[in-house]
């Protein structure tokens, strides 16, 4: 590593007030930052991980937002890369005043591993979210009852003694929601299997509440918008659930939520990554119905669920 850094300040510094925006944000951002100046001095992580005391791991976490940096460790780097620029000082401590706050430690903390925590911070600081999904309707757009009957179903279905957290997961997962409800929303886009539609959870009542809400929101919310993949179109669709983040220019990158079975979920963030996302996604949106078709579709699946309702059939509600 060279002894003496390159002074200088990059063409785009962290000049990003976020205002209200949460910490994972202002991690990401700091963390786009960090790695910028890193490559302009010529460094690569390896290099840079012994100055500070640090793991190649660590400082490659830093970079890619997904964690709490300390505030040494950033002063550590930016001394390193000779940042003198007052402007981006002071935004750097901005940042690193956004990160240390709460909301990451908020009401519901003891019951939301980190992972999910992070991808709430992002949910409130995106301009835009476009969602696949081929086994539920995504968290942002569930009724209470429908998003009980999930949580019941989950990791809460054999701890008959933790009713207290189901009903605070349902609370947390409708306060989320609220962003839809902000002065300035992010426009939703979700693309659901047309299987979803009949999927019986939690009984014949609460699935007709829950395609009522699809429909509501794709007639009501000018910044909602929900396709439907028909049964019938014959195109196999991902096995994986996923959420795409986009953030307005002053904001973090792109990066996409990965839900997976086990250890939660994962988040992509390397560009070449995120560009086979943005192509699977540019895919399922020329395959999906358009807003009116896809309407009928949950208006067919509404008479479907109300006449085996009336039939007396007798349906096993997931909870």
């Amino acid at each position: 590593m060279s002894a003496d850094p390159v002074v200088r300040s990059l063409p785009d510094p962290p000049n990003r007030r976020l205002g209200g925006a949460p910490p994972a944000a202002a991690a990401k951002v700091l963390g786009t930052y960090l790695r910028r100046q890193r490559e302009a001095n010529g460094l690569t992580i390896r290099e840079i991980a012994p100055a500070i005391r640090a793991s190649i791991s660590k400082i490659s976490r830093m970079e890619r937002g997904e964690c709490t940096p300390a505030a040494e460790d950033v002063w550590s780097l930016v001394r390193i890369y000779g940042v003198q620029n007052s402007e981006e000082i002071t935004d750097i401590e901005e940042l690193l005043r956004h990160i240390s706050a709460a909301p990451w430690a908020g009401e519901y903390s003891d019951i939301t591993p980190g992972w999910f925590r992070r991808l709430i911070g992002l949910e409130r600081a995106a301009a835009r979210i476009q969602i696949w999904e081929g086994v539920v309707v995504p968290g942002l757009l569930q009724t209470r009852e429908y998003a009980e009957a999930i949580i019941r179903a989950g990791r809460y279905k054999k701890a008959s003694n933790q009713l207290q957290d189901v009903q605070r997961l349902v609370e947390q997962r409708m306060e989320r929601q609220r962003i839809l409800r902000s002065e300035k929303p992010p426009a939703l886009l979700v693309l659901l299997d047309e299987s979803v539609l009949y999927r019986r959870i939690g009984g014949a009542e609460v699935l007709i509440g829950q395609l009522h809400r699809l429909r509501d929101a794709q007639l009501s919310d000018d910044q909602v918008n929900v396709r439907i993949l028909p049964v019938e179109s014959g195109v196999t669709p991902p096995r994986t659930a996923f959420t795409y983040l986009s953030f307005d220019p002053a904001g973090p990158a792109e990066v996409v939520y990965v839900e997976q079975i086990q250890n939660g979920a994962s988040y992509v963030s390397k560009d070449s990554e995120v560009e086979l996302y943005r192509y699977l996604l540019d895919r399922l949106k020329m395959q999906v119905a358009d807003r009116r078709t896809s309407l009928d579709l949950i208006d067919k699946a509404i008479g479907w669920a109300g006449d085996e309702q009336s039939s007396g059939w007798r349906w096993s509600p997931i909870s």
